[in-house]
Formats: C-alpha cells, structure tokens, sequence
C-alpha cells in the first residue's frame, strides 16, 4: 500500500478514539474522590498519556503535506483548514460555557474579559492567571499548543524532506533543552511566570514544561516517524487487530506506573525525559495504524473508528460534563460521590451524545466550509505573499 500524503487511515482514527477515551476515564476519576487501588497510576496517568499520544498523531499526521509537489500545497490553505478543523466547534464550547457554566462574577469582570481574549486567541495556555479557562474546562489547554503547532509548520516540515535527520536533530534537540532548563535551571521562567510569591514549585515546574518548547520533541518524534514512511511501499493492506493495537500500546501504557516521578521536576532525568520516552513507546503502533484498515469490518472496530472521527468533540465536552455530572461546577465544589456508578454511566453516555452532537452540526460542516475558503483562496492569493 502506498503512503500518500494525507490520506485517510482509519487505524490512526481509532488511535485518536483511543487517546480521547484515555482522556475521558483520567478525568473522571481525577476531578472525584475515588478510592485509590493497586495500579491505580495506570489510570492517573491515562490524561496525559491521552494528550502525549495526540501530540505524536499531531507531528505525523499534519507534517506530509508539505512535502508535496510545490504546486500542491500552500501555507495559507493550510492555515485555513486547520483553524476551521478546530475553532468552530472550541468557540461554541467556549462561548457557551462561558455564559452558562462559569461564574458571573469572573465573567463580567475586567480578568474575566481578559480571559475572554486569551481564550478567544487561543493563548490562554501561555498566561498561568487564564490556563484554567475560568474553571470550566480543564482540557483546552492542549488547543494552544495544537494552534501554536499550526503557525510554526510551514517552517518545520519542509526542511524535513530533504534533510530528515538534520531537521529532526534540531527540533526534537530544542525541545530536550528547554525541558532540560526547565528541569535544572528554570527558576528564572518560574520568577517571569508566577512572580516572587508563594509558589507550588512542582506544579511551576510542570505547566513550563508543558508549553509549547516543551512538546517539540513530541511532535518531532511523529514527523521523523511519518517521514520514514513517506513515499514508501510499506507493505499491503492487511486485517487490522485491535488487539494487536493494545499489545503494542501496552509498553507505554506500563511507564504510567512512573507517571508521578515523571511529573516532578525534582526527580531529574526522569521528568526531563518522561513525556519523549512515552511517545516514543507509542510509535510501534502508530506505525501500525497507519499500515490499512481492516480487510473485514467487525461491530468493535467500526465503532472505535466512529470514537476516533468524533474524539475531537468528545475531548472538547466532556470535562464540563463530568464537573456538572459529579456536581462539582466551576467553583471547584466537593464531588458528590453518591451512586458513583450511575453517575459515570451518565458521563460516558452524555460525553458520546456531545461528541456526536458537535460533530454533526458544528465540526464536520465547518471542514467542509473551510475546505471551499481555502480553495477559493488559493486561487486567489500567491502563497509567497503568506510568507
């Protein structure tokens, strides 16, 4: 089967079902009082591992198209997509539970219009006083990474082509500084950040390594990884296994039993290596993913290629379902920790029905609008005035 820029690969779909879904049961249990168990790391560290997995999909996915024929691509089409890709269906959520869910005190003040333009910006994640989206919505800080991803592309990708190893070098190897200044020398970032007060140093630490510097060598390991395959004859299409998908995520899967040592810059090496050594786990079964789809379509996996095509809406709605759903809100109020059952069952119920809501009547018609934009674009702006 012929790698072809940006084709359609089902397998990577249902990865994306797989990361979103590992993102959903985190939190769940993250913003409740569960009790913990043995094993309990492999689900606490479910979240992020979610996002480290998405981060890879990122880099691999989206790098390709730039190493086309000049003539078949152009930076300002690529812009175009992707912001109709992702902000239609962000600012409805946004807008929504801005209005509704958060407090009116916060809405209706002047921090509260500040937070309003991050979030309407998509920098929100670059400003620790508006990370938290006003409590609504633990889980769009990732989305300010993804954009800043999008600006900076056009700029990584295409040195890739001709130069793998070269480019990959230098990204991935500016990524590791930073994370290394971050976890040995960061004191200065932590003083420009939070200023000279009281300041949880572990969770400083963690959210500096989180910005964007920070992710590089994620996305570098999912573009030297789509670029080794690009252009390839790597084999034909075979019967996609689920199973076989789980076993190869399993190693990475294992490394949450470290999730907590590797989230504290205290513990060295460890933090400053964890996140790239977990992606880098992931790649053995992306690159499975992406080899076909299944010869024969089975129940399982037609619905986990339903999870994954809508895994950027259920990412998006499900964490206000679950504030709501456990009576927490935005004021960060106690879980109600009664029928717990009952009230999981809600969440992955409701969670789904958001996801298929905002897919259908928001996400999908958006890329196809934004696909007509870009065209109509294209025709009509030269690329080299983008640059």
């Amino acid at each position: 089967m012929e790698q072809s820029a940006s084709g359609f690969m089902p397998g990577v779909e249902i990865l994306r079902g797989v990361a979103a879904s590992a993102v959903v049961v985190e939190h769940t249990w993250a913003l409740t009082t569960m009790s913990r168990f043995w094993g309990y790391h492999l689900v606490e560290g479910l979240g992020e591992w979610g996002v480290a997995l998405f981060f890879l999909i990122s880099g691999y996915i989206l790098s390709d198209y730039f190493w086309r024929p000049r003539q078949q691509r152009s930076v300002l089409t690529f812009w175009t997509r992707r912001l109709f890709r992702i902000a239609p269906a962000y600012y409805v959520n946004v807008g929504l539970l801005f209005l509704f869910f958060a407090s009116y005190n916060l809405v209706e003040s002047a921090y509260g219009l500040r937070q309003v333009l991050a979030s309407a910006t998509f920098t929100d994640w670059m400003f620790p006083n508006y990370a938290s989206s006003l409590n609504v919505n633990g889980a769009l800080w990732t989305l300010t990474i993804e954009m800043t991803l999008y600006l900076v592309l056009p700029l990584m990708a295409p040195p890739m082509r001709q130069h793998k190893w070269l480019t990959f070098a230098v990204i991935f190897g500016t990524g590791m500084l930073f994370r290394a200044y971050v976890t040995w020398h960061g004191s200065a970032l932590v003083h420009l950040y939070f200023g000279y007060g009281k300041v949880d140093l572990a969770n400083a630490h963690l959210y500096l390594s989180r910005q964007f510097p920070g992710a590089l060598p994620l996305f570098a390991l999912g573009m030297i990884t789509r670029r080794l395959q690009f252009g390839r004859r790597v084999g034909r299409s075979f019967r996609f296994s689920l199973p076989v998908l789980v076993a190869l995520l399993l190693p990475s899967i294992l490394l949450l039993e470290w999730v907590e040592q590797g989230s504290n810059y205290r513990q060295g090496a460890l933090f400053f290596i964890y996140e790239p050594l977990l992606v880098a786990l992931m790649i053995p079964a992306l690159v499975y993913a992406s080899r076909g789809a299944a010869s024969k379509s089975s129940v399982v996996q037609d619905s986990a290629l339903w999870l994954g095509e809508r895994s950027y809406s259920l990412y998006l709605w499900h964490f206000p379902i679950i504030l709501a759903i456990f009576g927490r809100g935005p004021e960060s109020q106690p879980a109600h920790m009664s029928y717990v059952a009952i009230r999981v069952l809600a969440v992955a119920v409701l969670s789904l029905v958001a996801a298929a809501a905002s897919y259908s009547a928001i996400e999908k018609p958006a890329r196809l609008y934004g696909r007509r934009v870009a065209d109509r674009w294209k025709r009509r702006v030269p690329d080299a005035a983008v640059l």
